[in-house]
């Protein structure tokens, strides 16, 4: 397909040789478009915005757009989206500010479907994917593999470890533990099928289910908690993303692991 002939691409902006770009496409003079990418009918590619090689970008998107923030003055930021991503349609997504690290990151072969809006200054790692209709606010970190379902909304600065899963309709205001299925109110179990698909041992995966199981049972911070099942549980290489977790700084508590549904705060 090439460039449609009523595409607007910036002299000053990059577009590999293979790429291919619709009709009524907008590209701005900081745009980065690697190779083999396609980018769709009315989308909007502005600010300092570089796309890894084989993304593909679907119609009536916005990429790079000025951070909805009031400190920011305009700065040159960035928006970075690694290779083999896809961003499906009506997806907006903003560039960083200067007081949040400068730029917004998406990691290599992430899936965002459509409606859903990533704020500025959000980092999320490889093959992250967000469903329909999220809504992350700024600096919100997801980390690798994790699975974000319909209508999920994050809080600023929430962190989400490697590996979860949170269901539909999710309103995060605690930061979740690596591996776990999440709720609005509490961790509700372990990933193991997801831990199974990433070839994790079933061995390992009833070793994890056992450290959150003891989890559960005790009392007091989730925090101290964990740190008081690290003797037992440390030497397991797959639960040193959840200590490594734990001891990073956490501008929310951690979410709660299995409370009591029957218990009226959680009554749905």
């Amino acid at each position: 397909m090439g460039v449609h002939p009523s595409a607007r691409i910036d002299r000053r902006a990059c577009v590999a040789a293979s790429a291919e770009i619709g009709a009524w496409v907008e590209i701005g003079e900081g745009v980065s478009v690697g190779e083999s990418c396609v980018v769709e009918a009315h989308t909007v590619l502005t600010g300092t915005t570089r796309l890894g090689e084989g993304c593909r970008v679907f119609p009536f998107c916005a990429l790079g757009t000025e951070p909805e923030h009031l400190k920011d003055h305009g700065e040159k930021t960035r928006l970075e989206i690694g290779a083999r991503s896809v961003i499906r349609e009506h997806v907006t997504i903003n560039r960083g500010t200067a007081v949040g690290g400068g730029k917004t990151v998406l990691g290599e072969g992430c899936y965002v479907m459509n409606k859903s809006h990533i704020a500025h200054d959000c980092r999320l790692d490889d093959g992250v994917i967000v469903g329909s209709s999220c809504g992350l606010s700024g600096h919100t970190e997801i980390g690798a593999r994790s699975v974000l379902l319909g209508k999920c909304d994050t809080q600023p600065f929430v962190k989400i470890g490697e590996d979860c899963y949170l269901v539909a309709g999710a309103q995060m205001q605690f930061d979740v533990l690596p591996m776990t299925i999440a709720t609005r109110y509490c961790l509700r179990g372990i990933n193991a099928r997801g831990l199974l698909m990433r070839g994790i041992s079933r061995t390992a995966v009833d070793r994890i289910r056992a450290f959150y199981t003891q989890l559960r049972e005790r009392q007091g911070a989730v925090d101290k908690r964990v740190e008081e099942l690290r003797e037992e549980f440390g030497v397991l290489k797959e639960l040193q993303p959840v200590f490594e977790f734990v001891r990073a700084q956490h501008r929310y508590p951690l979410l709660t692991p299995y409370p009591e549904v029957s218990e009226p705060r959680y009554a749905r």
